[in-house]
């Protein structure tokens, strides 16, 4: 199993992202879906495709501030599995990993809105940016639902991000992007659908290009979005990125919870360690 996942991640350094050779057991995915439809039915009054620390639980007495998600502990639990933080591993090149982010996409049938161009890492305060995401699949993605879209090899640099407003992509779930003109025809040209099936995860690189258009279909499209850090990067509570700050996400990173998920913290810098979770039964 180990050099399947090691075969299926070959070409993420030069890619960008990649397809590994895992995904959740039916247990661990039935788990995962009553969690999402848990935290979509507590978060009913914010938006689908929004739902930022969605495995952070609160206390249901709690009274949690506006636009906080009340998230789910199960979200937490699939985030830490072993084969989610192996797949981080690999890619960063170190058994030192922390997780510091879990956001759920649900894009309802549609009215799920488009996602336009961008890279994950304007919008993170990481240093040096040693990090990737895992994207879980919960429902099938498609391209036709609303599904990733990414532009290989489009990860070597930073690109200009620009505040765009609805009328650029129609209905956008961010304010931060990269507007067409700036990829270019070549760069457009190689945009790839990446499509799962429930319960199989892909993973990107924070500098990859990426982004998913809106959810024409009838049927749902969501997942989540498990973001990793090297632990000898250091995660900046100091500082608002241009993006965090224009972006139209909730993006409070000044408390947010770091949980080391593999081996050891590295950067004497990052600060606020939670526990991780027990594992699923």
């Amino acid at each position: 199993p180990g050099s399947s996942l090691a075969h299926s991640l070959a070409s993420y350094s030069y890619s960008g992202y990649a397809v590994p050779d895992v995904r959740l057991t039916s247990h661990q995915l039935e788990r995962a879906r009553s969690a999402v439809e848990r935290v979509l039915q507590l978060n009913s009054h914010l938006q689908p495709d929004q739902l930022v620390n969605a495995h952070l639980e609160q206390p249901e007495e709690a009274n949690v501030p506006a636009g906080v998600v009340r998230g789910a502990s199960d979200l937490f639990r699939i985030a830490c599995l072993p084969a989610v933080t192996v797949v981080a591993a690999q890619c960063l090149g170190t058994d030192d990993v922390i997780l510091w982010a879990c956001q759920l996409f649900a894009k309802p049938p549609r009215e799920g809105r488009a996602v336009p161009w961008h890279q994950d890492g304007v919008y993170w305060p990481i240093v040096p940016l040693n990090a990737c995401t895992v994207w879980v699949a919960v429902d099938r993605s498609t391209r036709a639902n609303g599904g990733l879209l990414v532009i290989p090899r489009s990860h070597s640099a930073p690109l200009k991000h620009e505040t765009i407003d609805d009328g650029t992509y129609g209905a956008s779930a961010i304010r931060v992007a990269i507007l067409p003109e700036t990829l270019g025809p070549e760069m457009l040209a190689r945009a790839t659908a990446i499509e799962l099936e429930p319960g199989m995860m892909s993973v990107h690189d924070a500098m990859l290009v990426h982004g998913s258009e809106a959810n024409l279909s009838d049927t749902r499209r969501a997942g989540l979005a498990i973001s990793f850090m090297a632990a000898d990067s250091h995660f900046r509570r100091d500082v608002q990125t241009f993006a965090a700050r224009e972006g139209g996400l909730n993006l409070d990173f000044s408390s947010r919870p770091l949980v080391q998920v593999r081996g050891h913290n590295r950067h004497n810098g990052n600060t606020n360690f939670t526990a991780a979770p027990s594992s699923l039964d």
